[in-house]
């Protein structure tokens, strides 16, 4: 009976060993690789660049990923998803979103340049769709339209 007990004992401990071991093997390989990106959005109309706004890309991989990033003045961006820089590599579907918030009617109107049209705020309508590439820097210039009147 005792010699029962030490080899279920010692199965167990061996079976928790290797349990271990793979739960930490499967956490440092388990996850999708991050590429950083960054870029910059131009209209197509006069070459100008989106002055503000948020920048969302979406993987068509890996649906679960997705990257945000803010537009500057510049119409410069960078992305990251959650506290990781960049994001996985293959096809990505690309929204903006541009909050205006001036009254136009009594106050100040603040000039914030061109804004994009209104098919790039959602991920089923924008046509707007990019490659993050594993052997690249991953710098890319959106050309988007402008918003119609």
């Amino acid at each position: 009976m005792l010699m029962n007990r030490q080899s279920t004992t010692l199965c167990g401990h061996f079976l928790a060993i290797a349990l271990l071991a793979a739960f930490f093997v499967g956490c440092g390989s388990g996850g999708p690789k991050f590429y950083p990106v960054a870029g910059k959005v131009v209209f197509n109309a006069d070459q100008s660049t989106a002055q503000f706004g948020s920048i969302e890309f979406r993987s068509e991989t890996e649906p679960p990923v997705i990257a945000r990033g803010q537009i500057a003045k510049d119409g410069t961006f960078q992305l990251s998803s959650s506290s990781i820089t960049g994001t996985v590599a293959g096809w990505h579907t690309v929204v903006i979103q541009q909050v205006i918030g001036n009254e136009r009617g009594g106050g100040v109107v603040h000039h914030h340049g061109l804004e994009v049209h209104k098919k790039y705020i959602d991920h089923r309508t924008t046509d707007l769709r990019v490659e993050v590439k594993v052997d690249s820097d991953n710098q890319l210039e959106l050309l988007v339209d402008e918003r119609e009147e």
